[in-house]
């Protein structure tokens, strides 16, 4: 009897499945190893960029037409995908994503490289960076008080912090006190921002007998009121009441080497309508109150104060003070 035996085959080679891993890295062939299956993850660190992973595979699938237009136009003919320049830039500092309201969201690399540049120049809790002259500084005092306000000290000065008060604040204008040194015969302030001005003669003496004036502007300082009836006053003191309009706001006058030493207050300066109010003063023992209400075409810029007969300010302090409101 015969005995049919089968077609004698070679033995089967091991199957490559779990042998080697075919795989393409930055458009080169790689064929290794099959790798291990890894654990589960147990650090911290390396959870966090598994779910940092997730996240990004999620936003690539999403991305906005502009990225995904660069993306593929960058991996043309590269043997990378389009994701993979997604996810790099995610991973970098280089990647922005446009949601449907417009808004553009950063990297945190890139918020976080930010955030360690500027602390150059702070880094105390609650600092506030305000543009200064010369340079970005912190707002001053470095370590404001609670319920403190952030507040414009005038064009041309970086702003501070100031209580808030009642919604105003009052604060030394801009260049001042003025300490004279004989070379001039006036004084020009930028009264822009503030609703009222006081003004302090602090023992103010002339090279000759001469009277502090006061002038206002309402375009810019480029011209001063100085009509003959632009300033309506009246002048009251123990023995006489004057009553008149002036080109000007005679202020102060002492003969001779007598100092001056004299408080006024200019208000409404917003509206146009100013109001003066302050000492006058004629000889040592001649001394009164002034009220001087004006109509002007608009609101008040600047105010001059100047030796009515043109003598230089000998000596002694100007001191100014505004009401800015916030």
């Amino acid at each position: 009897m015969a005995t049919l035996k089968g077609i004698i085959r070679s033995p089967r080679g091991e199957s490559l499945s779990k042998g080697i891993m075919v795989d393409t890295v930055r458009g080169v062939l790689r064929i290794r190893k099959w790798p291990k299956k890894r654990g589960t993850p147990t650090s911290p660190r390396q959870l966090w960029w598994i779910d940092w992973f997730r996240q990004a595979n999620k936003l690539a699938k999403y991305v906005d037409a502009a990225s995904a237009r660069r993306a593929i136009d960058i991996t043309a003919n590269s043997g990378m995908y389009p994701r993979d320049i997604i996810l790099s830039a995610m991973r970098g500092r280089l990647y922005t994503w446009v949601d449907q309201t417009g808004k553009v969201w950063h990297s945190m690399a890139a918020i976080q490289d930010i955030s360690e540049s500027l602390d150059v120049l702070a880094q105390t809790v609650s600092d506030v960076l305000v543009r200064a002259v010369d340079r970005w500084r912190p707002a001053e005092p470095r370590e404001p008080a609670a319920g403190q306000v952030l507040t414009s000290q005038g064009p041309g000065l970086p702003p501070g912090w100031a209580l808030a008060g009642t919604g105003v604040s009052h604060i030394t204008l801009p260049g001042t006190p003025i300490v004279v040194d004989g070379t001039q015969n006036e004084y020009v302030l930028d009264v822009t921002p503030y609703a009222s001005v006081d003004l302090v003669l602090d023992a103010i003496f002339f090279a000759a007998a001469d009277r502090a004036d006061v002038r206002l502007s309402v375009d810019g300082g480029a011209t001063f009121k100085s009509g003959a009836n632009d300033y309506h006053s009246s002048t009251f003191s123990p023995t006489s009441e004057i009553s008149g309009a002036d080109s000007s706001i005679r202020w102060a006058r002492r003969l001779g080497t007598l100092g001056h030493n004299c408080l006024a207050e200019v208000t409404c300066l917003r509206h146009g309508q100013p109001c003066f109010r302050g000492d006058v003063a004629y000889s040592i023992d001649a001394v009164g109150r002034r009220f001087v209400h004006m109509n002007f075409d608009g609101p008040v810029t600047h105010l001059k104060l100047f030796a009515a007969n043109g003598n230089n300010f000998a000596s002694g302090t100007i001191r100014a003070t505004g009401l800015l409101s916030v």
